[in-house]
């Protein structure tokens, strides 16, 4: 699976210190204004209309989204730039096609931002993927980066089938029961997940019985996936972000050590990890329907699989996440 993303906060970060290191650079380095032999300048993009609606710190959504889009070499390469946001305003010195593109990504989460546009995202498993088979007839495969992860778009009657269709499955669970709502722009996020105890190591504590102090530790399993969905200027078109982290502790490996003189064995635990790490950025008609399959997976959703592992591999689960623009009326 795809290696998770850079946090684009780190990026930004290092963009705000080194302009914060020009304009602050004692008299010789840089005395008057920010270099700009490569014709870059300076402008400011109102966001004001998304950020009321969003809330507060949304203008880190815009910020990512911008980063994602010009790539972040852009704002720290050769090229003296700067890129930062509060919620009034996104501010950007680079050349002027830059600024471009990043006036074109502010448009799109400015445009009718006071009655957002809705996405309704349902994440859902399977652990026999042969509906891939018997329903691959109703479902459009488009491209995918990432290895192991399948995508297709229907039109909403399609999907409807799709759905309705695993729902009748014994094998069938979805996290949470219904849809989750997200935003035109704003990620919505679908997870869960606990923490699994084990026996990591022992102590010697001579003073007291049994002569031998327990050392526990804990390892975190759990599930979460943001979809953050954002539709073209003109309405034809969505792109979305999706992100997936999976871990999940497949078995503990028993590993019996003999304790003290009197040939006493306690057994300590070795965790066996399953990490899954989805990036995908996926466009498709504002018309229709995304169904993305991550491919069978770990499916560490807590009240689903509270047995204890007991097969060298934990069972995997065919995890599909389905992405439907539910579009207000443009009147």
């Amino acid at each position: 699976m795809a290696a998770w993303r850079i946090t684009p906060g780190a990026c930004l970060g290092t963009v705000a210190l080194a302009v914060a290191a020009l304009l602050a650079a004692p008299p010789g380095r840089c005395d008057g204004p920010l270099p700009a032999a490569a014709g870059q300048v300076w402008q400011e993009h109102d966001i004001r209309p998304f950020t009321a609606a969003a809330g507060p710190g949304s203008e880190r959504h815009v910020v990512d989204w911008i980063l994602q889009d010009t790539g972040y070499s852009t704002w720290h390469g050769g090229i003296v730039a700067a890129l930062s946001a509060d919620a009034t305003a996104v501010r950007c010195f680079h050349q002027p096609p830059v600024q471009e593109r990043v006036g074109e990504t502010v448009a799109r989460f400015v445009a009718g931002a006071a009655a957002p546009h809705r996405f309704a995202i349902r994440v859902v498993g399977v652990k026999d993927p042969g509906w891939r088979v018997t329903l691959r007839g109703l479902l459009q495969p488009i491209p995918a980066a990432t290895p192991g992860v399948q995508a297709w778009i229907a039109s909403r009657e399609e999907a409807a089938v799709v759905l309705g269709t695993l729902r009748k499955r014994p094998d069938f669970a979805e996290l949470p029961t219904g849809p989750v709502l997200a935003a035109n722009g704003v990620p919505a996020v679908v997870s869960g997940g606990r923490s699994r105890p084990y026996l990591r190591d022992l102590t010697p504590r001579p003073e007291v019985w049994p002569g031998w102090q327990p050392l526990s530790a804990s390892c975190d399993e759990g599930f979460s996936i943001d979809v953050q969905p954002l539709l073209s200027t003109d309405m034809a078109g969505v792109e979305a972000v999706i992100r997936c982290r999976i871990d999940q502790v497949e078995r503990m490996a028993p590993l019996p050590v003999a304790v003290g003189g009197t040939g006493q064995r306690v057994e300590l635990e070795v965790p066996q990890l399953a990490a899954v790490r989805v990036g995908e950025r996926m466009r498709w008609p504002a018309g229709r329907v995304l169904v993305v399959g991550l491919g069978l997976v770990p499916w560490p959703v807590p009240g689903q699989n509270d047995a204890p592992v007991v097969t060298a591999v934990a069972p995997r689960t065919d995890v599909v996440v389905f992405i439907e623009p539910r579009l207000r009326d443009p009147g």
